[in-house]
């Protein structure tokens, strides 16, 4: 798990380091708002891969259940943010929404990417487990 946080807060520094390199550049159209939002992406999606991950230690079936349900909620706490936001800062919507999608689209990558590779390491683990009990 360290590792993954680690890569995660890599990802968002870039992020933040983007937003704030826009208002460096005088960006007419930057928010204050901008750095702050690959921070909520980090968190929402450091808890969305610690409750996976433990879910995974459980049965397939419970596995398969949670994920759904996991990935169904996070959508909607993310459509429930955005929304609020943009309407309530009706001005700045339409760039917030892009800069919200652009954080959304780098972590979905990442974090589907991260849940590849652990099914693959455990699966390979399985493999060799069963291969040194049949020896």
């Amino acid at each position: 798990m360290r590792k993954y946080l680690v890569k995660l807060l890599i990802v968002t520094l870039l992020l933040v380091i983007g937003a704030l390199a826009l208002m460096m550049l005088g960006w007419e159209n930057y928010q204050t708002v901008m750095p702050f939002i690959p921070l909520y992406f980090a968190v929402v999606t450091g808890v969305e891969h610690w409750t996976i991950v433990e879910s995974m230690r459980k049965s397939p079936r419970t596995f398969v259940k949670n994920f759904l349900g996991v990935t169904v909620g996070v959508l909607f706490v993310h459509l429930a943010v955005m929304s609020l936001w943009m309407f309530t800062h009706v001005q700045q919507a339409k760039w917030f929404a892009v800069a919200f999608c652009i954080c959304y689209a780098a972590h979905l990558v990442f974090e589907t990417v991260a849940l590849v590779v652990l099914m693959r390491n455990a699966s390979k683990k399985n493999e060799e487990e069963k291969k040194n009990s049949a020896e």
